[in-house]
């Protein structure tokens, strides 16, 4: 078993020649691993050319057998018996006779038809052929073996047999019945007659090629297998390939896909982030952990091919569905609390790796002062103009845009709703004013000096950063703030300064609509032609931020 691996790649700043036949490890990078290699790149990064380069250009071209995307899976009853040099040349290079020093030649114009980027495989017959080419041959030793032994010659495991073992594995319900060159299935513990191969399910079939295949490939190959979750059920994905690579622990996987699921549901691998092919080099990187942030995170961000923004929530709520309609030009990542949202855009825009790509942040305003929304600011982090996302479906140009929708007077709905807010408001006054302090004396704590050292130090700084806040004066500015709010009877401010979730859920009975009716009909219209209605209500609210 090999302790390390070693897989050349083409530099980057390296110029593809298709009339250079081979490249030397000048013009490559090494990429070292214990594992296997998994490439992932989004469609157009040139993921399928870097495979056939590997095959047919690079320095290990020799050890190299690909598995491409497009392939037969038409699977034959019956396999012919050959000679198991010829299967393998055929299986492997495309002709039963290779000169083995111009096998990068055979493989590009019999196994490729020298349309390595494009031809689809079809060579499930010469699967076949080689494997039961390969039991024959050992079969027959092992009698040879036995008729001059005294003793019992242990059976000897043929790779149809090793097939056989790892398929049944996977399909616990399925049997293989393997004859001399014919192979049938049947379902396990029934008494019904088993069917043919040709008549498996193409479940079945994939997976006995690519079990088969990767069985084939000769000693301390390297395997390539593009998209490799092609045709597979995912619950059969990580099984399968953990499956063959523990059998050919002598080879290095090599793992070509734009499957992000796939990509992180691999473990112990090494992670290659294919970014692009413009038609005479390949740019890529070696995709290194960020502390913090998990695996598919980041590949789902290194995948994406518009600028990230990180915003509070989950999948499936109204908040995160509104910001994906109306923030169509970016990637939108919901991450739940704003605390995730703030470290992980601060960890993405620190990390080197990362530099290239834009990735920014949505929080809402909460209870947050102007000074901690400046310095959020600095860091790529935006403060919406409401202190809730859930207050957006409460402005009064969406109230407006919801009335005339439903063919009602928009100005008696929204002096209704006004109305109804402000007394919610009032209701609660006390606890509000409370609420909004404590968040200021949090953020001001936060300021402690961090450069303090040693426990007198630490005592000193913290006397003097609590001495420094002055929580009388700091209730009053927001009872003040609020007071006036009301005082005025200003919306905008309510819906800036007012903490509740389940402001619109309340609004909704204003116009008549279930609980919760305003926001699904708000994301009906942002969902819509209407659109750009709906995001132009809106941008005002979302700051600096670039709708």
């Amino acid at each position: 078993m090999h302790d390390d691996f070693e897989l050349y790649l083409p530099k980057p700043s390296e110029i593809f020649d298709t009339a250079a036949a081979e490249w030397g490890v000048e013009r490559c990078e090494s990429v070292r691993t214990s594992g296997s290699v998994v490439i992932v790149g989004a469609n157009g990064s040139g993921k399928t050319r870097l495979g056939a380069w590997i095959d047919l250009h690079s320095p290990q071209h020799a050890n190299v057998f690909r598995i491409s995307a497009q392939k037969s899976l038409a699977m034959p009853d019956t396999g012919n018996v050959i000679s198991l040099v010829a299967a393998e040349g055929d299986l492997v290079y495309g002709s039963a006779t290779v000169e083995r020093q111009h096998s990068r030649i055979y493989k590009l114009g019999h196994r490729w038809g020298n349309r390595q980027s494009v031809k689809p495989l079809d060579d499930f017959n010469k699967l076949m052929a080689y494997l039961f080419s390969e039991q024959a041959q050992i079969s027959t030793k092992y009698m040879a073996d036995s008729r001059e032994s005294d003793q019992r010659v242990p059976p000897p495991t043929t790779k149809m047999s090793l097939v056989k073992s790892i398929w049944e594995e996977l399909l616990p319900h399925r049997e293989l019945i393997i004859g001399g060159a014919q192979i049938e299935t049947k379902l396990k513990s029934s008494e019904d007659a088993p069917y043919k191969s040709s008549d498996m399910s193409d479940g079945e079939r994939v997976l006995f090629y690519l079990i088969g295949q990767c069985l084939a490939t000769p000693k301390d190959g390297i395997i390539i297998i593009d998209e490799p979750e092609l045709h597979l059920h995912k619950s059969l994905q990580a099984p399968l390939w953990a499956a063959v690579e523990r059998v050919r622990n002598d080879c290095l996987f090599v793992y070509i896909t734009h499957d992000l699921d796939f990509a992180a549901s691999q473990p112990a691998t090494t992670k290659i982030w294919l970014k692009s092919f413009d038609g005479k080099s390949w740019d890529w990187d070696i995709i290194d952990g960020l502390v913090g942030l998990p695996e598919e995170l980041l590949l789902e961000i290194l995948g994406s091919r518009k600028p990230i923004v990180f915003v509070e929530g989950d999948n499936g709520s109204f908040d995160v569905a509104l910001y994906r309609a109306i923030l169509s030009n970016y990637l939108v990542v919901p991450r739940g609390s704003c605390s995730s949202v703030i470290s992980e855009v601060k960890a993405l825009r620190a990390a080197e790796q990362f530099h290239h790509i834009n990735v920014f942040g949505i929080v809402d305003r909460d209870r947050r002062g102007d000074a901690e929304i400046e310095s959020l600011e600095k860091d790529g982090i935006f403060v919406l103009q409401v202190a809730e996302v859930e207050n957006l479906f409460c402005t009064k140009e969406i109230l407006a845009i919801c009335s005339h929708r439903l063919a009602r007077n928009e100005i008696t709905d929204f002096e209704a709703a006004q109305k109804f807010a402000f007394g919610k408001l009032r209701s609660e006054l006390e606890n509000q004013i409370s609420l909004r302090t404590t968040a200021e004396i949090k953020f001001k704590l936060n300021l402690l000096n961090e450069k303090s050292v040693g426990p007198q130090a630490l005592k000193d700084a913290l006397n003097s950063l609590t001495s420094s806040i002055d929580i009388d004066s700091l209730y009053k500015e927001n009872e003040s703030l609020l007071i006036e709010t009301i005082a005025q009877n200003d919306y905008t401010a309510l819906l800036k300064y007012y903490n509740r979730k389940s402001l619109s859920s309340q609004v909704s009975a204003i116009l008549d609509l279930k609980e919760k009716g305003l926001p699904q009909l708000i994301l009906r219209i942002a969902t819509s032609e209407d659109t750009e209605v709906i995001k132009n209500a809106l941008t005002p609210y979302f700051g600096n931020f670039p709708v």
